[in-house]
């Protein structure tokens, strides 16, 4: 009997075995009927959430968990509780790599985990493709390509924001088989004014004069620059320039500017896109255009390959249930298709972009071998 739980690893930390109530705003019973036209839909009929139980902020914990001091508690211990109580044979978790590391932590210490690796980046250790990546990659070159005529027609230098966080890889494929004339990734600190000079270059040997700059969420301005062009972004440009930054990176310009305003302001406000959009304004004198595509790239149907991917994924979850074998993530790999791995390969972290191979860090573009990325895996 399937049994869907409300916004991944929330539902468990929030279920209270002594009240009643908490099962039904939590745990949903998933009978064909409600599953069958789920696949026509983007996002998460389930919901999702980011909670990590390990690391739950204190104003996130449940009051009947809730210690009396910290700023944040681990919950694993109720987690696991719970999933004995409920006497779930096993946990299908469907994620990114930050939930599949906790289901690799709790399978660990006894919960019996079936992995499911989904994520529009494609970045996860293990395999070479990830639910959701066709889907995005297609989304996200219509997108841009969308925006040329826009682009063209005014003349304009277009900054699309796209995923990233620590890997630049869809990024970079999506900006190859766009077509984009310049890609910033968070592997390799950009020049400004290097920058902003190829971008300059590119618009005027375009015929419809106008350019495109492609940037993943998560990039940042070569260190050494960092201070000197501070002053020219807007406050929540600011913000998100002092997320990344060291103590002491940030402490130097502390010491330079009043950054009382940026640290009240916070840090989710702004992207990596609107920085360099407001670079290029300054340092071209052009209009700059900015578009994040991070929520549009979300909404879309899945496409073709998305479906036989969700479906071989879900056939082999519920073979590895049956036969009991737990620790396991599906894969699709190159050299042996429709697999299965050891669910501990997630615990490397994200793919990052292989920066000798894949990308010249000179011209901000990827190179012709990006193509084959995906063997990396």
């Amino acid at each position: 009997e399937p049994i869907g739980v409300r916004k991944g690893w929330e539902g468990l930390v929030n279920y209270n075995h002594r009240d009643r109530s908490t099962y039904g705003a939590n745990f949903l019973a998933l009978t064909k009927n409600m599953v069958q036209p789920i696949d026509r839909n983007p996002g998460s009929f389930l919901h999702s959430s980011h909670l990590n139980p390990k690391h739950t902020p204190r104003d996130r914990v449940p009051g009947f968990l809730r210690a009396a001091e910290g700023e944040t508690q681990d919950l694993t211990d109720h987690v696991i509780d719970a999933v004995h109580r409920l006497g779930f044979r096993a946990l299908i978790v469907i994620g990114y790599v930050d939930m599949l590391v906790y289901a690799a932590d709790l399978h660990q210490q006894g919960v019996p985990i079936i992995a499911i690796p989904k994520t529009i980046q494609n970045n996860i250790h293990g395999t070479d493709y990830t639910l959701g990546f066709s889907t995005g990659l297609a989304r996200g070159v219509a997108f841009i390509h969308e925006l040329r005529a826009l682009a063209g027609s005014r003349e304009q230098i277009v900054v699309v924001e796209t995923l990233g966080g620590s890997s630049g890889l869809y990024s970079l494929l999506v900006a190859f088989l766009a077509g984009v004339d310049r890609t910033i990734i968070p592997e390799v600190s950009y020049d400004p004014e290097r920058l902003a000079h190829l971008t300059l270059r590119d618009k005027r040997e375009n015929p419809n004069n106008y350019a495109i700059v492609a940037v993943s969420d998560g990039s940042q301005i070569v260190p050494e620059k960092t201070a000197q062009y501070t002053p020219h972004l807007s406050l929540r440009s600011r913000s998100q320039v002092l997320q990344a930054m060291t103590v002491e990176q940030a402490g130097a310009l502390h010491e330079k500017f009043d950054l009382t305003e940026v640290v009240e302001i916070g840090t989710s406000m702004a992207g990596s896109g609107m920085v360099v959009a407001e670079l290029l304004d300054h340092l071209t004198g052009e209009e700059v255009f900015l578009q994040p595509l991070t929520y549009l790239l979300r909404t879309g149907e899945p496409d073709g390959q998305d479906l036989l991917g969700a479906t071989n994924f879900a056939m082999l979850a519920a073979r590895l249930v049956k036969e009991s074998k737990f620790g396991r993530m599906t894969a699709f790999r190159q050299q042996d298709a429709w697999t299965d791995v050891d669910l501990d390969v997630v615990t490397q972290g994200v793919k990052s972009v292989d920066v000798e191979a894949w990308y010249d860090a000179e011209e901000y573009r990827p190179k012709v071998s990006l193509i084959w990325s995906a063997q990396a895996g």
